[in-house]
Protein backbone atom coordinates (compact mmCIF):
# COMPACT_ATOMS: atom_id res chain seq x y z
CA UNK A 1 0.00 0.00 0.00
CA UNK A 2 1.13 3.02 -1.43
CA UNK A 3 2.01 5.86 1.28
CA UNK A 4 2.22 9.31 0.71
CA UNK A 5 4.60 12.07 2.43
CA UNK A 6 4.09 15.54 2.60
CA UNK A 7 7.83 16.98 2.24
CA UNK A 8 8.20 21.09 3.43
CA UNK A 9 8.52 23.25 0.93
CA UNK A 10 11.86 24.42 0.69
CA UNK A 11 13.25 27.91 -0.66
CA UNK A 12 16.50 28.40 -2.18
CA UNK A 13 18.47 31.43 -2.07
CA UNK A 14 21.77 31.05 -5.17
CA UNK A 15 24.14 33.68 -4.25
CA UNK A 16 24.82 33.76 -7.89
CA UNK A 17 21.27 35.09 -8.82
CA UNK A 18 21.49 38.72 -9.51
CA UNK A 19 19.06 41.48 -10.76
CA UNK A 20 15.46 42.16 -9.80
CA UNK A 21 13.15 39.47 -8.86
CA UNK A 22 9.39 39.27 -10.60
CA UNK A 23 7.92 41.81 -8.19
CA UNK A 24 4.09 39.92 -8.07
CA UNK A 25 5.40 36.73 -6.65
CA UNK A 26 7.99 38.50 -4.48
CA UNK A 27 5.26 40.68 -2.70
CA UNK A 28 2.90 38.08 -1.93
CA UNK A 29 5.65 36.37 -0.55
CA UNK A 30 6.06 39.42 1.54
CA UNK A 31 2.21 39.09 2.70
CA UNK A 32 2.05 35.46 3.31
CA UNK A 33 4.83 36.51 6.04
CA UNK A 34 2.29 39.01 7.30
CA UNK A 35 1.80 37.05 10.78
CA UNK A 36 5.88 37.35 11.47
CA UNK A 37 5.46 40.85 10.17
CA UNK A 38 2.64 41.61 12.98
CA UNK A 39 4.74 39.59 15.64
CA UNK A 40 8.03 41.28 15.29
CA UNK A 41 6.37 44.85 14.97
CA UNK A 42 4.45 43.76 18.39
CA UNK A 43 7.93 42.99 20.14
CA UNK A 44 9.32 46.20 18.39
CA UNK A 45 6.42 48.21 20.19
CA UNK A 46 7.17 46.58 23.64
CA UNK A 47 10.97 47.22 23.30
CA UNK A 48 10.13 50.64 23.30
CA UNK A 49 7.63 50.06 25.85
CA UNK A 50 4.83 51.39 24.06
CA UNK A 51 2.64 49.14 25.84
CA UNK A 52 2.71 51.18 28.84
CA UNK A 53 0.97 54.40 29.56
CA UNK A 54 4.02 56.67 29.58
CA UNK A 55 4.89 54.94 26.26
CA UNK A 56 1.94 56.12 23.95
CA UNK A 57 2.02 58.78 25.95
CA UNK A 58 5.71 59.18 24.27
CA UNK A 59 3.97 58.99 21.13
CA UNK A 60 2.31 62.67 21.05
CA UNK A 61 4.62 63.99 23.86
CA UNK A 62 7.89 63.89 21.16
CA UNK A 63 6.73 65.84 18.22
CA UNK A 64 4.59 68.05 20.70
CA UNK A 65 7.82 68.96 22.26
CA UNK A 66 9.78 69.46 19.06
CA UNK A 67 7.26 71.82 17.94
CA UNK A 68 6.77 73.91 20.92
CA UNK A 69 11.06 74.31 21.01
CA UNK A 70 10.52 75.85 17.22
CA UNK A 71 7.67 77.82 18.40
CA UNK A 72 10.06 79.52 21.22
CA UNK A 73 12.51 79.62 18.42
CA UNK A 74 10.24 81.62 16.00
CA UNK A 75 8.96 83.78 18.70
CA UNK A 76 12.56 84.99 19.54
CA UNK A 77 13.12 85.56 15.41
CA UNK A 78 9.72 87.43 15.03
CA UNK A 79 8.57 88.18 17.97
CA UNK A 80 4.99 88.44 19.40
CA UNK A 81 1.65 88.01 16.13
CA UNK A 82 -1.65 88.67 16.54
CA UNK A 83 -3.91 86.01 18.13
CA UNK A 84 -4.80 84.58 14.45
CA UNK A 85 -1.25 83.96 13.50
CA UNK A 86 -0.05 82.48 16.37
CA UNK A 87 -3.01 79.88 16.10
CA UNK A 88 -1.57 79.44 12.67
CA UNK A 89 1.95 79.09 13.83
CA UNK A 90 0.99 76.23 16.38
CA UNK A 91 -1.37 74.71 14.26
CA UNK A 92 1.34 74.47 11.03
CA UNK A 93 4.04 73.21 14.07
CA UNK A 94 2.43 70.78 14.93
CA UNK A 95 1.30 69.71 11.37
CA UNK A 96 4.70 69.35 10.10
CA UNK A 97 6.82 68.01 12.41
CA UNK A 98 4.32 65.30 13.46
CA UNK A 99 4.53 64.23 9.60
CA UNK A 100 8.40 64.47 9.80
CA UNK A 101 8.51 62.20 11.99
CA UNK A 102 6.85 60.06 10.42
CA UNK A 103 9.16 60.44 7.46
CA UNK A 104 12.22 60.02 9.55
CA UNK A 105 10.69 57.08 11.46
CA UNK A 106 10.22 55.76 7.70
CA UNK A 107 13.91 56.03 6.49
CA UNK A 108 16.23 55.75 9.29
CA UNK A 109 13.87 52.46 10.24
CA UNK A 110 13.87 51.12 6.69
CA UNK A 111 17.89 52.05 6.29
CA UNK A 112 18.73 49.90 9.84
CA UNK A 113 16.17 46.74 9.47
CA UNK A 114 18.58 44.81 7.48
CA UNK A 115 21.50 45.05 9.98
CA UNK A 116 18.60 45.54 12.92
CA UNK A 117 17.82 42.17 12.45
CA UNK A 118 20.97 40.20 11.57
CA UNK A 119 20.04 37.11 13.02
CA UNK A 120 16.98 36.24 11.25
CA UNK A 121 18.45 37.65 8.24
CA UNK A 122 20.99 35.28 8.67
CA UNK A 123 18.24 32.26 9.81
CA UNK A 124 15.25 32.76 8.22
CA UNK A 125 13.76 31.95 4.33
CA UNK A 126 11.64 34.93 4.48
CA UNK A 127 11.87 37.55 2.00
CA UNK A 128 13.76 40.41 3.23
CA UNK A 129 11.34 42.95 2.56
CA UNK A 130 9.18 41.61 5.22
CA UNK A 131 11.90 44.18 7.86
CA UNK A 132 10.89 47.27 6.05
CA UNK A 133 7.04 45.96 6.44
CA UNK A 134 7.90 45.50 10.08
CA UNK A 135 9.35 49.50 9.74
CA UNK A 136 6.18 51.07 7.96
CA UNK A 137 3.17 49.48 9.78
CA UNK A 138 5.16 50.67 12.95
CA UNK A 139 5.37 54.24 11.31
CA UNK A 140 1.61 54.17 10.98
CA UNK A 141 1.06 53.04 14.45
CA UNK A 142 3.47 56.11 15.65
CA UNK A 143 1.47 58.89 13.03
CA UNK A 144 -2.18 57.84 13.72
CA UNK A 145 -2.17 59.15 17.33
CA UNK A 146 -0.44 62.34 15.96
CA UNK A 147 -2.99 62.78 13.79
CA UNK A 148 -5.86 62.59 16.33
CA UNK A 149 -3.97 65.66 18.48
CA UNK A 150 -3.27 67.61 15.51
CA UNK A 151 -6.79 67.45 14.59
CA UNK A 152 -8.14 68.72 17.85
CA UNK A 153 -5.64 71.36 17.82
CA UNK A 154 -6.88 72.58 14.86
CA UNK A 155 -9.99 72.48 16.35
CA UNK A 156 -8.68 74.24 18.95
CA UNK A 157 -6.77 77.19 17.53
CA UNK A 158 -9.81 78.06 14.66
CA UNK A 159 -8.44 77.14 11.63
CA UNK A 160 -10.53 76.26 8.46
CA UNK A 161 -11.78 73.53 7.22
CA UNK A 162 -12.44 72.37 3.76
CA UNK A 163 -13.40 69.57 1.25
CA UNK A 164 -9.65 69.13 0.44
CA UNK A 165 -9.28 67.07 3.61
CA UNK A 166 -10.44 64.06 1.09
CA UNK A 167 -6.51 64.81 -0.67
CA UNK A 168 -5.21 64.01 2.99
CA UNK A 169 -4.83 60.19 2.20
CA UNK A 170 -3.19 60.82 -0.75
CA UNK A 171 -0.97 62.75 -0.30
CA UNK A 172 -0.08 60.36 3.06
CA UNK A 173 0.41 57.52 0.64
CA UNK A 174 2.28 59.32 -1.29
CA UNK A 175 4.85 60.34 1.21
CA UNK A 176 4.65 57.15 2.69
CA UNK A 177 6.00 55.22 -0.90
CA UNK A 178 8.76 58.42 -1.17
CA UNK A 179 9.96 57.45 2.37
CA UNK A 180 9.77 53.65 1.73
CA UNK A 181 11.85 54.24 -1.19
CA UNK A 182 14.49 56.59 0.13
CA UNK A 183 14.91 54.01 2.72
CA UNK A 184 15.20 50.97 0.32
CA UNK A 185 17.83 52.81 -1.34
CA UNK A 186 20.00 53.29 2.19
CA UNK A 187 19.34 49.86 3.40
CA UNK A 188 22.05 48.27 1.39
CA UNK A 189 24.26 51.32 1.61
CA UNK A 190 24.49 50.42 5.58
CA UNK A 191 24.81 46.72 4.98
CA UNK A 192 27.68 47.29 2.54
CA UNK A 193 29.26 50.17 4.77
CA UNK A 194 28.50 50.61 7.84
CA UNK A 195 29.73 54.48 8.87
CA UNK A 196 26.63 55.32 6.53
CA UNK A 197 24.05 54.71 9.58
CA UNK A 198 26.17 57.29 11.33
CA UNK A 199 25.25 59.60 8.77
CA UNK A 200 22.21 59.39 8.46
CA UNK A 201 20.97 61.23 11.44
CA UNK A 202 22.88 63.96 10.24
CA UNK A 203 21.43 64.06 6.84
CA UNK A 204 17.90 63.90 8.33
CA UNK A 205 18.64 67.24 10.82
CA UNK A 206 19.16 69.25 7.34
CA UNK A 207 16.15 68.07 5.98
CA UNK A 208 14.38 69.14 8.31
CA UNK A 209 15.29 72.56 8.04
CA UNK A 210 15.29 72.76 4.19
CA UNK A 211 11.61 71.44 4.82
CA UNK A 212 8.98 73.98 5.47
CA UNK A 213 8.16 72.56 9.28
CA UNK A 214 9.47 75.92 11.08
CA UNK A 215 8.46 77.96 8.33
CA UNK A 216 5.42 78.19 6.40
CA UNK A 217 5.52 78.12 2.47
CA UNK A 218 4.75 82.13 2.57
CA UNK A 219 7.31 82.54 5.41
CA UNK A 220 10.62 81.27 3.55
CA UNK A 221 12.72 84.11 3.34
CA UNK A 222 13.15 84.65 -0.51
CA UNK A 223 16.98 84.05 -0.63
CA UNK A 224 16.78 80.55 0.70
CA UNK A 225 13.68 79.41 -1.04
CA UNK A 226 15.80 77.77 -4.18
CA UNK A 227 17.19 75.78 -1.18
CA UNK A 228 13.53 74.51 -0.48
CA UNK A 229 12.46 74.23 -3.60
CA UNK A 230 14.48 71.65 -4.80
CA UNK A 231 14.32 69.37 -1.70
CA UNK A 232 12.20 66.43 -2.68
CA UNK A 233 9.67 66.78 0.39
CA UNK A 234 8.94 70.35 -0.51
CA UNK A 235 5.77 69.21 -2.69
CA UNK A 236 4.59 67.02 -0.11
CA UNK A 237 4.77 69.93 2.79
CA UNK A 238 3.40 72.15 0.41
CA UNK A 239 0.43 70.66 -0.08
CA UNK A 240 -0.07 69.41 3.28
CA UNK A 241 -0.41 73.33 4.29
CA UNK A 242 -2.72 73.81 1.70
CA UNK A 243 -4.92 71.31 2.86
CA UNK A 244 -5.28 72.48 6.70
CA UNK A 245 -6.00 75.90 5.22
CA UNK A 246 -8.71 74.58 3.75
CA UNK A 247 -7.13 74.98 -0.09
CA UNK A 248 -6.84 72.11 -2.62
CA UNK A 249 -4.05 70.98 -3.47
CA UNK A 250 -1.55 72.75 -6.38
CA UNK A 251 -1.28 70.81 -9.88
CA UNK A 252 1.89 71.48 -9.65
CA UNK A 253 2.78 70.34 -6.56
CA UNK A 254 0.83 67.17 -6.86
CA UNK A 255 2.79 66.70 -9.76
CA UNK A 256 5.78 66.98 -8.40
CA UNK A 257 5.09 64.41 -5.32
CA UNK A 258 4.28 61.55 -8.24
CA UNK A 259 7.48 62.22 -10.06
CA UNK A 260 9.49 62.49 -6.87
CA UNK A 261 7.36 59.19 -5.52
CA UNK A 262 8.34 57.20 -8.62
CA UNK A 263 11.49 58.04 -8.42
CA UNK A 264 12.23 57.21 -5.19
CA UNK A 265 10.55 53.72 -5.03
CA UNK A 266 11.39 52.29 -7.53
CA UNK A 267 15.07 53.51 -7.14
CA UNK A 268 14.47 52.01 -3.44
CA UNK A 269 12.85 48.33 -5.07
CA UNK A 270 15.50 48.03 -7.61
CA UNK A 271 18.08 48.53 -5.17
CA UNK A 272 16.79 46.44 -2.32
CA UNK A 273 15.86 43.17 -4.02
CA UNK A 274 18.77 43.01 -6.29
CA UNK A 275 20.92 42.96 -3.29
CA UNK A 276 18.96 41.14 -0.67
CA UNK A 277 20.37 38.00 -1.86
CA UNK A 278 23.62 38.67 -0.80
CA UNK A 279 22.47 40.35 2.95
CA UNK A 280 23.66 37.43 4.56
CA UNK A 281 27.20 36.95 3.50
CA UNK A 282 27.80 40.87 3.99
CA UNK A 283 26.72 40.78 7.56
Amino acid sequence: MATSHHEPKVTVYEPAVRGVPPLGPYVSNVWEHRALIWHLARTELKAKHYDTTFGKAWLVIDPLLMAATFYLVRIVLRGNSSASETGFLIAHLIMAVSFFFYVSNIITGTARCILGNKTLVLNTAAPRGVFPAVTLSLAVFELVPTLFVYFLVHLLTGQPWGISLVFLPLVILLLTFFSLGFGLVYAPLVVYHRDTLTVLPYIMRIWLYVTPVMFALGEIPSSVKPLFVINPLYPFFAMLEQIFLAEMPSPAYMLGAFVWTTIAIVAGVVAFTSKERDFAVRL
